[in-house]
C-alpha cells in the first residue's frame, strides 16, 4: 500500500492513495446526539466497503473522554485517535467520507477543521456536508438541513427536507462546512431529527437514504433494518418487564417474585 505522510502545523495526515477528486464531496458523520451521523457514514463505509484513503491525527484528536491517550484493539494494537476519510467514485464526482470514534477537544474544534479542509480542498474539495442529530421532544423521524448563506437549497427542499427553524449546532457538525463556505465552498448541515440522546438508528437511516439520493449511489438498508428490528425487539422486551415489576409493586408482591 502507497503510504505518505504529510506535516501539518501539529497534525499528521498519512496518504494511502494519491487522489485528485472530480467535483468533490466530503461527508462528515462524527460522534454526536444520538450517534445519527457517525452510525450513517459508517454503515455507508461499510456497506459499500470503501478504501481508506487517508487518515489524520494530532494533538486535537483525544479519547472521547477528552483525556491524552489512545484505544487498544482486540489483538493489544495501540491506536491513536483519529480522522479517517474514505473514497466513493460515483459519475462525475468522488465523495470523501470522513469518520471518527472522537470529536476534536473543544480548543481544537477550528484548527482540526482548517487542517481537513487544507487537505480536502488540495485535492479537487468543492462541497462539504455535516451530517448530525438534531433533538426534537417528537419520536417521528425528519431531516433538517442548514446551509451556509450563498449554498443553493432548491435540491435539499426538493428532497423534502425541512429547513431548520433556528437554534445552534455544537461542535464539528456545524463547524467544518461554515468554515469550508469561508473558503468559497459549497457548506452545509443535514440532521436526523431524535428524541433521545442514545444511538439512534432509524434517524440515521432517514440520513443515510437522504444521502444516497442527493449524491446518487445506491445501498442496501437490510443490515440497518435488521439491526432498527433488533433494538425494538429489546426495547420491547424491557418495556414489559418494567410494567410486570410495576404491577408487582402494586400487589405489594417482591420485583423478583415469579
Amino acid at each position: 500500500m502507497l503510504m505518505r505522510t504529510v506535516e501539518m502545523n501539529g497534525y499528521r495526515l498519512v496518504v494511502y492513495k494519491e487522489l485528485k477528486l472530480r467535483d468533490g464531496v466530503l461527508v462528515q458523520g462524527l460522534p454526536g446526539i444520538g450517534l445519527v451521523g457517525k452510525i450513517a457514514v459508517d454503515y455507508i463505509i461499510s456497506s459499500l466497503n470503501l478504501p481508506k484513503v487517508a487518515e489524520l491525527t494530532g494533538p486535537g484528536l483525544m479519547l472521547p473522554v477528552g483525556n491524552a491517550g489512545v484505544f487498544v484493539d482486540g489483538d493489544g494494537r495501540l491506536l491513536l485517535p483519529s480522522y479517517k476519510f474514505y473514497l466513493l467514485p460515483l459519475e462525475g464526482k468522488d465523495v470523501l467520507f470522513l469518520t471518527s470514534e472522537v470529536q476534536p477537544v473543544s480548543w481544537a474544534q477550528f484548527e482540526v477543521a482548517e487542517r481537513v479542509l487544507d487537505f480536502f480542498t488540495s485535492i479537487g474539495g468543492r462541497e462539504v456536508v455535516g451530517v448530525c442529530g438534531t433533538s426534537t421532544e417528537s419520536e417521528e423521524v425528519e431531516v433538517y438541513f442548514a446551509a451556509a448563506p450563498e449554498v443553493d437549497t432548491s435540491k435539499l427542499e426538493g428532497l423534502n427536507l425541512k429547513r431548520s427553524s433556528g437554534g445552534t449546532i455544537t461542535g464539528a457538525c456545524g463547524l467544518l462546512p461554515a468554515l469550508a463556505s469561508l473558503r468559497g465552498l459549497r457548506g452545509y448541515v443535514i440532521m436526523g431529527s431524535t428524541h433521545t440522546s442514545e444511538p439512534n438508528p432509524v434517524a440515521a437511516r432517514a440520513v443515510v437514504v437522504t444521502l444516497s439520493r442527493l449524491l446518487g449511489f445506491s445501498i442496501s438498508l437490510d443490515e440497518l433494518d435488521r439491526m432498527i428490528l433488533e433494538i425494538k425487539s429489546r426495547e420491547e422486551v424491557m418495556r414489559k418487564m418494567l410494567e410486570q415489576a410495576e404491577k408487582r409493586a402494586e400487589t405489594g408482591l417482591p420485583s423478583w417474585y415469579v
